[in-house]
């Protein structure tokens, strides 16, 4: 399955934080109907995925890495289980990215002038809203969570964007920014 080129993908979750919170409150007052309950998994998923990375939780994150790995960055480099478990257990890459924003390599800053912010710094410290909305493509059930953030220290991060595809009964990442 491809990414949408990145423009129109900001775009389109640019539109899920500022609506994401109208479309959840929408979906889950129509208790009982198929909408709802997809609406409930959802928020669910965006809680329980958030606080993992919040907590720096690396078991539980590896609860939502399929066995057939992870697509990463945005230049979607396919990542098997394995190597995204040996990194956490390492402390490095991926880990620094989620977690730790003091062993992230000078390779992974954009510019040499802007700190590198992990996620979990970026979540705890400046988040002003999050959104998690749910859609079928190509036949696959997904959830896209997305977090917006707004900050002096770290500012080329803007929007942070996973994506789930749903698959034996659970929520499993498809990719991570």
């Amino acid at each position: 399955m491809k990414r949408l080129p990145g423009g129109v993908f900001r775009a389109v979750l640019s539109a899920a934080v500022l609506l994401g919170g109208c479309v959840l409150a929408v979906a889950q007052s129509g208790a009982g109907s198929s909408k709802a309950t997809a609406s409930a998994s959802t928020a669910a998923l965006q809680r329980g995925f958030l606080a993992a990375i919040r907590d720096g939780d690396a078991k539980k994150f590896m609860s939502y890495v399929p066995e057939a790995g992870v697509n990463l960055g945005p230049q979607v480099q396919h990542v098997s289980r394995d190597d995204v478990e040996q990194q956490l257990r390492a402390h490095h890459g991926l880990y620094c990215k989620l977690f730790d924003s003091s062993c992230i390599d000078g390779a992974m800053k954009l510019d040499a002038s802007e700190r590198a912010c992990s996620y979990r710094e970026l979540l705890t410290h400046f988040v002003v809203r999050t959104a998690a909305t749910e859609t079928t493509r190509n036949g696959v059930r997904q959830a896209i969570l997305v977090a917006e953030v707004k900050n002096d220290q770290c500012p080329s991060e803007r929007l942070i964007d996973f994506i789930f595809n749903y698959e034996a009964g659970g929520w499993k990442l498809f990719s991570i920014p």
